[in-house]
């Protein structure tokens, strides 16, 4: 991730109380938000591609850190989101997000929250106050 900067943990005793997101999204602007409107509240980790997103995914649960949300977008580069979402999900509990500016068939997003690959599915462009009010619902869980 060229010029984003990349936010790390901070393992104080205040900062390791804050849940973590993952924000994984292609769209340079989307990641700069997305990483504004959540990081005081949150650890953000951002990445920019599918591998990425499941690479750094794999060496944080090596860690021992616990990535309680993903917003997960659906379309980056070779791998879609739904791929990435039933990975994911076969290593953990993370609670996932997927959105996406393109239209994903309805019957895979059945699919995908029945199978409770994610819980939530969000069309692009998404409302900034419907988006936080909605992660502070699912990750209070």
């Amino acid at each position: 991730m060229d010029n984003i900067q990349q936010l790390t943990y901070d393992h104080s005793n205040n900062e390791r109380k804050k849940k973590t997101i993952m924000i994984c999204d292609d769209e340079r602007d989307v990641l700069l938000l997305f990483g504004l409107v959540f990081g005081s509240k949150y650890h953000v980790i951002m990445v920019d591609s599918g591998e990425e997103c499941i690479d750094r995914f794999m060496e944080e649960k090596n860690r021992g850190n616990k990535i309680h949300l993903m917003l997960l977008d659906y379309k980056m580069g070779g791998i879609l989101g739904d791929s990435i979402a039933r990975k994911i999900k076969g290593y953990s509990g993370t609670k996932i997000i997927l959105n996406s500016a393109y239209n994903v068939d309805d019957v895979l997003v059945k699919e995908l929250e029945d199978g409770n690959y994610i819980s939530k599915y969000l069309q692009k462009p998404i409302e900034i106050d419907l988006l936080t009010d909605i992660v502070t619902e699912i990750i209070k869980d």
